[in-house]
């Protein structure tokens, strides 16, 4: 059963239960019930633009937008596409080489930029395959192999953890991805299928 993963060397298990819940599907302990998923990864946009729905969804993960967070994104479409041209759309993190993880690290000196717990879930609906989302839940569990606590800190070594997860847990991760293509509407990639397993830990 495509149901365990082991993410930073330890093992997480009832990861297609955690999936479907938060995905609103049918799963073992229940019926449907309602979480991000269709307020961010169901809305889909132009991967090559930066659109303000693309702000408005990440709020769904992220409560409490700002107006300096809105005015920035505003401010910076340019930037943030130009990088974009740069960024294979469909690569995914296990196959990335160091020069693309320099590539990923760039946001982290865009001028006046937002918390990189932001700017990493508006830019991972952007490039879902390549750009984890960042935030305490992900950063507690990696911290053992990272070693750092902060997000910006945490980015390279999490980048790189990452990359190596998915890519010893790709047979789980494809059988998942399977089982939600026929009932979801946009199938999260396994890079965001990990970040879903560890935010519904402990989840009751």
């Amino acid at each position: 059963m495509y149901d365990d993963l082991r993410l930073a060397g330890r093992l997480l298990t009832g990861a297609r239960d955690k999936v479907r819940r938060y995905c609103g599907l049918a799963w073992s302990g229940g019926g449907t019930e309602t979480w991000a998923y269709r307020y961010y990864d169901a809305v889909e946009t132009d991967p090559n633009r930066l659109d303000p729905v693309d702000v408005l969804t990440a709020a769904s993960l992220h409560p409490g937008l700002s107006h300096r967070d809105l005015a920035y994104f505003a401010e910076n479409v340019a930037l943030v596409e130009s990088w974009l041209s740069d960024v294979p759309m469909d690569l995914g993190l296990a196959d990335a080489d160091e020069g693309l993880i320099d590539l990923l690290a760039v946001p982290l000196g865009w001028p006046g930029a937002p918390t990189l717990t932001l700017l990493s879930k508006v830019l991972h609906r952007k490039r879902p395959k390549l750009i984890p989302l960042v935030d305490r839940h992900v950063l507690d569990w990696y911290r053992p192999v990272t070693g750092e606590r902060t997000a910006v800190a945490a980015w390279r070594p999490l980048l790189k953890a990452l990359r190596e997860d998915v890519g010893d847990n790709a047979a789980v991760l494809s059988a998942l991805e399977r089982d939600l293509h026929s009932e979801l509407v946009s199938t999260p990639s396994p890079l965001r299928l990990v970040d879903i397993s560890l935010w519904m830990v402990g989840r009751t």
